[in-house]
């Protein structure tokens, strides 16, 4: 018997740690992504946006097997936002972001680093980060292929002319 599920051809995000949406209470010391298949840990980005603005991860994020892991500095309590992009076994591109909450308790509040901002982000992470707020989650698709369309449409038609024009030359 057939089933009659769709089949997935790309990387999916199947859960995280912490959870989307969730409400953290202690320290973390890394986030944690679970991708239904393999990813390429070389092409790998997640930044972890606080609720000050400035990035906690620290260190590129490590791909093993369907799951890739960032370590964080110490956050304080707020909301955060994760924004990932990973290339799929396959070669295709997934991005998406979700957003949790740490509350924690007076008492394991750390205290800032002097001179640490915590802010220096690269071109790469600016761009994720400013490509991942048009779409909350899944597919990261649209945002290239606005521009890959109408690029691959000029392409095609530069060749068709060059070719044309080749075999109007060689008849000459």
């Amino acid at each position: 018997m057939l089933d009659a599920r769709p089949a997935s051809a790309h990387a999916q995000l199947l859960g995280s740690d912490p959870r989307a949406d969730s409400t953290v209470s202690t320290q973390l010391d890394e986030i944690t992504l679970t991708f239904n298949e393999l990813v390429r840990g070389n092409f790998s980005t997640v930044v972890v946006t606080g609720p000050d603005g400035d990035r906690h991860g620290t260190g590129q994020p490590r791909a093993i097997d369907k799951r890739v892991h960032l370590p964080v500095q110490p956050v304080r309590s707020g909301g955060y936002r994760v924004a990932y992009r990973v290339v799929s076994a396959d070669g295709h591109p997934f991005e998406g972001q979700f957003r949790f909450t740490v509350t924690l308790p007076p008492g394991e509040e750390p205290a800032p680093a002097p001179g640490d901002s915590g802010s220096a982000t690269g071109a790469a992470d600016a761009a994720l980060a400013a490509g991942a707020t048009t779409e909350e989650t899944g597919s990261g698709t649209g945002w290239w292929r606005a521009g890959a369309i109408p690029l691959g449409a000029v392409l095609v038609t530069a060749g068709f002319f060059l070719v044309r024009r080749g075999r109007r030359t060689s008849g000459r």
